[in-house]
């Protein structure tokens, strides 16, 4: 009998900016409202189950849909009570995900404002092809 055998190419075609800061995720999700003039709301946490299938995380999640430009935004947690959403990221506190069609002009403007938002210390935009734990993203 012949086996078949399926491969799954996931799409990470979204952009990825890492937040550094020392705030709760409420607040900076706050500031970020504030100075990008959306509405990131809290929704259902993100759980990541462990290697070991035994242990699962739950990482805080917000999100907001912007209907006139096409694009969504997720602001995701990347560490909770010592454990990571994506280790090899471990400056990151914060990610803002973001899926549309973003120009370049968009992205360096959406940096820009993020170092400038108060309570962010920096911000940085991040390849999501390179990391390890990029299956952390499909969600």
């Amino acid at each position: 009998m012949a086996k078949n055998i399926l491969n799954v190419e996931y799409d990470f075609s979204f952009t990825l900016v890492g937040i550094s800061c020392h705030e709760k995720d409420y607040r900076i999700s706050w500031s970020i409202n504030s100075t990008l003039k959306i509405d990131l709301a809290k929704t259902t946490d993100l759980k990541i189950v462990a290697k070991n299938n035994k242990t699962c995380d739950f990482f805080s999640l917000y999100v907001f849909d912007d209907e006139q430009k096409f694009i969504k935004y997720y602001l995701i947690s990347n560490k909770v009570e010592g454990n990571f959403l994506v280790p090899e990221q471990k400056q990151a506190d914060y990610f803002l995900l973001l899926k549309g069609n973003l120009s370049e002009a968009y992205k360096k403007d959406l940096l820009l404002v993020l170092r400038s938002t108060p309570g962010i210390l920096t911000a940085f935009e991040i390849d999501p092809k390179k990391l390890k734990s990029k299956d952390n993203f499909l969600f």
